[in-house]
């Protein structure tokens, strides 16, 4: 609800067998979100990524999750906390 309250168009996607949860699309970006509730733990954080690093364009890609301990990057992917992006 809240990427098609900022105007944008919303789809789910496919790269093989793994699922793209969010691609958010607008006139001038499109970026490729994960949602996670948490990616603590070496099998969730393989999870989450491996679909994103399949995609072979260079837009945007994150990972929206409620933990606080991986607010960076990886991979050029973004990681953020759900809340900070909501308050963006």
């Amino acid at each position: 609800m809240e990427l098609l309250r900022r105007g944008c168009t919303v789809y789910i996607g496919k790269v093989g067998t793994k699922e793209v949860d969010f691609i958010a699309q607008s006139q001038s970006e499109k970026l490729y979100i994960q949602v996670a509730e948490t990616m603590l733990g070496k099998d969730p954080r393989k999870r989450e990524l491996e679909s994103l690093r399949k995609i072979p364009d260079n837009y945007p890609k994150m990972v929206l999750t409620l933990d606080r301990n991986f607010l960076d990057s990886e991979d050029g992917i973004e990681i953020c906390n759900l809340i900070d992006w909501l308050l963006r």
